[in-house]
């Protein structure tokens, strides 16, 4: 039992670190594009150009952040059997 509960635990986190590391890099992208479009006069431009890098980012993070658990698993699997 002990086993299920750390393992379901190391799932939680790695989802959470996967939702907040998408939130952050929207978020970050939605404020330097406001902050552009306020500084040049370009509403709404910028902030339509990096909400989509944002989003981006934060695919590619779910992507690597997916990768190295995996890999992870993986090198676990071989050294045990």
């Amino acid at each position: 039992m002990d086993e299920e509960k750390r393992s379901l635990l190391k799932t939680l986190s790695l989802v959470s670190s996967m939702g907040i590391s998408v939130a952050l890099a929207i978020f970050i992208g939605v404020v330097i594009g406001r902050q552009l479009d306020k500084w040049l006069g370009t509403h709404p431009w910028f902030f339509f150009i990096f909400l989509a890098f944002g989003i981006a980012a934060g695919f590619r993070n779910i992507f690597v952040i997916a990768s190295r658990e995996i890999k992870r698993e993986d090198d676990g699997k071989d050294n045990r059997g």
